[in-house]
């Protein structure tokens, strides 16, 4: 499938980002460990274990979101090596709960009683995968859009793995 290109970024009027939206060291970093504070909230919630931080995958994406950034494009990476989720927003103060809370609420769209793949749901169905045990986050900025990857090791969305990898919901 080619790539969604993007309609240009308006030149209309300047937009300023608001605080938390500026592109400096200090807001991408709360930026990303509010991303990953996110994603184990929502894997405890499923009795999934806790993600931890790999460096090499955080560098994997950061160089993703950059390139989508610099291309003004919404593509997953081709041939993927780890499972990988993508976000774009159009809003300058996008905090780093709100791709996380996005790719969630594809539950919806997920038939526990006959787990499977659903491309509806494949976001979803990466952040909680219980085997993937490491993610990395990366965040790029431009005028007022905000693009985020994040890649999961091992990659989840596996055929013929989806009921032992993609649990309920605890009570």
């Amino acid at each position: 499938m080619p790539p969604r290109k993007l309609p240009p970024i308006p030149k209309t009027h300047e937009r300023t980002p608001g605080p938390l939206g500026q592109d400096t060291p200090a807001n991408n970093e709360k930026f990303l460990k509010d991303v990953f504070n996110t994603t184990n909230k929502y894997r405890k919630m499923h009795g999934c274990p806790e993600l931890k931080i790999n460096n090499e995958l955080n560098k994997h994406a950061q160089q993703w979101a950059n390139h989508l950034r610099d291309k003004n494009i919404m593509e997953h990476r081709p041939n993927p090596k780890y499972g990988e989720n993508i976000f774009l927003s159009g809003g300058m103060d996008v905090t780093g709960d709100l791709p996380v809370d996005m790719w969630y609420r594809e539950i919806n769209a997920f038939n526990f009683n006959k787990p499977d793949f659903a491309p509806t749901a494949g976001h979803f169905t990466q952040l909680i995968w219980k085997a993937s045990t490491e993610m990395g986050s990366g965040v790029a900025r431009k005028a007022d859009r905000t693009w985020v990857v994040c890649n999961y090791n091992p990659p989840g969305n596996v055929v013929g793995q989806f009921k032992e990898n993609v649990p309920r919901k605890l009570e």
